[in-house]
């Protein structure tokens, strides 16, 4: 039998102060008890104990060697049951060195992480960030708390996990800058002409888009499909190959180099970019900040690219 279940705080609350006044009146104001409610707990005490406890004497209740063995044990407990009770999670950026463990894709990486380190090194310079791509067990890792934090486009979860959208995205076309078939703009026909390269990375909506060329039979002649986005502008631009690709991150791409953002020939529905997270996190004070500090930086059009 679990022994502490015949003991509670209460009872802990009232050794000490029958310990400290000697009068079992004085002990039951002191604690807003009544006399018989303190003398039933206290036949609990001596029952528990086997032991007198405090005998009654000319001078009050004095303790007796058991009592007088066990009261800095009793203040104690009492003192570090009260630190449990009033313990709360705290979190302070500037002097915190947390680790924070993020999935993301390499799109995600290139359009999220240079402002997320940005406001990290202003605002919270100790905090550190490991990142990791998103893969079929990002669910698993957010279960098991081995990553804080998935984000990217990542419908399969979404029931499963809390969730916070980031952004609308949409797709844009690239190609680069001296295309010599791709003058005022993108025509369908130019685009069914031209070689694709397919980039087939999780989490970035790319089978929206293979969906909208199966429902609006267009066609696109794939040259070379790779797995993330690692180089795609070098590669764009050195040849004629076409990409159809998130909008931001190919504005990013688009910036001071060899290719050009065009517009799609043809409807491609927009989808949203999330950040997920696992009910073991959600009350995190740290992690509360790491979502919002996360979700500020899109907030009002922040971050736009």
């Amino acid at each position: 039998m679990n022994k502490l279940a015949n003991i509670d705080l209460r009872l802990l609350l009232l050794f000490d102060e029958i310990h400290k006044t000697g009068n079992l009146s004085r002990a039951a104001d002191r604690l807003s008890l009544t006399q018989p409610a303190v003398s039933l707990a206290l036949a609990r005490l001596r029952r528990h104990f086997n032991d007198p406890l405090f005998v009654r004497t000319p001078d009050g209740m004095e303790p007796t060697l058991h009592a007088s063995g066990l009261i800095e044990l009793v203040r104690s407990s009492i003192s570090m049951l009260q630190a449990t009770i009033d313990f709360k999670l705290d979190f302070a950026p500037a002097k915190s060195d947390r680790l924070f463990r993020l999935c993301m894709t390499d799109v995600g990486q290139t359009v999220l992480l240079p402002g997320l380190l940005n406001t990290l090194r202003g605002t919270a310079p100790g905090v550190r960030v490991d990142v990791t791509n998103i893969t079929d067990r990002t669910s698993r890792a957010l279960e098991a708390g081995d990553i804080d934090l998935a984000v990217g486009f990542m419908p399969r979860i979404e029931s499963r996990f809390y969730q916070q959208v980031l952004f609308d995205e949409e797709f844009v076309c690239l190609a680069r800058r001296d295309h010599p078939r791709i003058k005022r703009e993108l025509t369908l026909k130019r685009y069914e002409s031209e070689l694709h390269v397919l980039v087939s990375s999780s989490g970035t909506g790319h089978l929206v888009v293979d969906s909208s060329i199966r429902e609006q039979n267009v066609r696109r002649k794939v040259g070379v499909q790779i797995p993330n986005f690692i180089g795609l502008a070098t590669v764009i631009g050195a040849t004629d190959y076409l990409c159809t690709l998130p909008r931001k991150a190919g504005e990013i791409m688009a910036r001071g180099s060899e290719v050009k953002v065009w517009k799609p020939p043809f409807a491609i529905p927009t989808y949203q970019v999330k950040q997920h997270w696992h009910e073991r996190q959600a009350r995190d004070p740290g992690h509360i900040w790491l979502r919002n500090v996360i979700a500020g930086l899109y907030r009002d059009g922040k971050n736009r690219h």
